[in-house]
């Protein structure tokens, strides 16, 4: 992966209104890009139309995450999710990029990406999680998972485990073992059946993105309740970025 030097540690945070938007050809060279996209960069427009727009691309980015991208968008689906870019002085910025397909002809000829300032929350969780891929480890720990299993399902455990104490002590130990025990089967039986309607959830938008590694940089919860999350959060960046999108192309027709 390219390695783009220098870099430094201070962050560079564009206007949150600012929409910064590119396009490439199918090889992910340059061809347009709006003047909120230069002035982040810190690059001309001369030094950036034609080039491979891996060019402002951060070191301390996973390769994995530009692997899934790629194969995303290159199979004509949309991709969306955090990246920290650099810019031409070494400083670093983040952005949540929503990348679409240009067909032509039912063929794949290039993208176009609008991003938009994440959230300081999603920025933290974006750089913990990348910093765990770039270690050769899962973006979320067993103990991250865990936590947010047994926060899911709190409102059956805890009082099962409160009716279980008092079972025990008031009728011992087997009434107090059989509630326990009803009370881990229905935490199980309420865990698959959530699965399962998240899930029901994300297929009903065959077309919307829900990587589960991507939805855990963007929201707090795990697994299916963070794709579902990331499928509702897709659609409204579909939206945002056709907005944009009319918009900027205006903007050149006036200019």
């Amino acid at each position: 992966m390219r390695n783009n030097q220098p870099v430094t540690q201070k962050e560079y945070v564009f206007p949150a209104s600012d929409r910064l938007i590119s396009g490439t050809d199918a090889k992910g060279n340059i061809s347009y890009c709006n003047e909120a996209f230069i002035e982040v960069s810190g690059y001309k427009k001369e030094e950036l139309i034609g080039k491979p727009h891996n060019m402002i691309r951060h070191p301390d980015m996973p390769p994995a995450v530009f692997k899934e991208m790629w194969q995303t968008i290159a199979s004509g689906h949309v991709w969306m999710g955090q990246v920290k870019n650099r810019r031409k002085n070494g400083d670093y910025y983040w952005v949540s990029a929503f990348v679409t397909p240009v067909f032509e002809n039912s063929r794949v000829v290039g993208y176009e990406s609008v991003r938009v300032l994440p959230l300081e929350d999603e920025k933290a969780r974006a750089e913990a999680a990348y910093a765990r891929l770039r270690a050769g480890k899962s973006n979320l720990s067993v103990f991250s998972r865990t936590g947010a299993a047994l926060q899911a399902l709190a409102p059956i455990i805890v009082p099962g485990i409160l009716a279980s104490v008092l079972g025990y002590s008031l009728s011992g130990a087997v009434a107090g073992t059989i509630i326990l025990t009803t009370t881990v089967l229905s935490a199980v039986w309420l865990a698959a059946r959530q699965k399962s309607q998240y899930l029901d959830i994300v297929s009903i938008s065959a077309e919307s993105y829900s990587n589960a590694m991507v939805a855990e940089t963007y929201f707090a919860d795990v697994g299916s309740k963070a794709r579902v999350k990331l499928t509702l959060a897709c659609e409204i960046a579909r939206s945002r970025t056709a907005l944009t999108r009319i918009a900027d192309a205006a903007a050149v027709l006036d200019s």
